[in-house]
């Protein structure tokens, strides 16, 4: 059970990796103690790793602790949820009680390796190559390198709030999406529901060089 605390405290959500939305730490822990299987991927978090192994390993990990078969990913089981809710549902979904995508959970996995290692004492990384970028000399968490849903689909889902877009009032926040350009009013530039400045530069420029 020591052994396995790390890993557990990381993966479930600390301040340095990022919180998976419903599940909690006890539950996660009870898992790890009762599968041979996610013992098994575990060891990937405690050993020194490919980026690609962290990747594979981490995507398994959640799928598991959301209920579904490692072997099937989070993008389908998603869609599962999704799905399933939409046939049981009589309010509108809320994405964020959904399983992360295979995208946020491989920098939600890389971040968590980094953070094992560091209190293990392993092997010294670097963390801008595990989930981290750096913004004006500071550690900024990569969410994702893709848009939050199809161009289609986010120029039909936009916000004509007269406000600063800080309540569920606002159509984008109330679907779980940052206000953007085709926003009536604050064109996703001027309000609390959207990100200004330096980190998306930063980012963008980040993204356009690894690409």
């Amino acid at each position: 059970m020591c052994k396995v605390l790390p890993i557990v405290h990381a993966i479930s959500g600390c301040d340095t990796t990022s919180k998976l939305y419903g599940v909690g730490k006890v539950a996660t822990l009870k898992k790890f103690i009762d599968s041979p299987t996610l013992k098994e991927l575990g060891e990937v978090f405690l050993k020194e790793s490919l980026v690609e192994d962290v990747k594979n390993a981490g995507e398994k990990v959640i799928t598991f602790l959301y209920g579904g078969v490692p072997h099937e990913g989070l993008d389908i089981l998603r869609y599962k949820k999704f799905a399933n809710r939409v046939l049981t549902c009589k309010e509108v979904i809320q994405i964020h009680n959904l399983p992360p995508t295979t995208e946020t959970a491989t920098y939600h996995s890389l971040r968590t390796y980094f953070q094992v290692q560091t209190w293990i004492g392993g092997e010294e990384i670097d963390p801008c190559d595990f989930g981290w970028l750096i913004v004006n000399g500071k550690l900024m968490p990569i969410k994702t390198k893709r848009q939050p849903a199809p161009q289609r689909l986010l120029s039909i889902i936009r916000c004509n709030c007269k406000t600063n877009c800080d309540t569920r009032r606002c159509t984008c926040r109330k679907h779980g999406l940052e206000c953007n350009i085709s926003c009536g009013e604050c064109r996703g530039q001027s309000c609390m529901n959207s990100r200004h400045g330096d980190i998306d530069v930063e980012a963008d420029e980040l993204f356009s060089d690894s690409s």
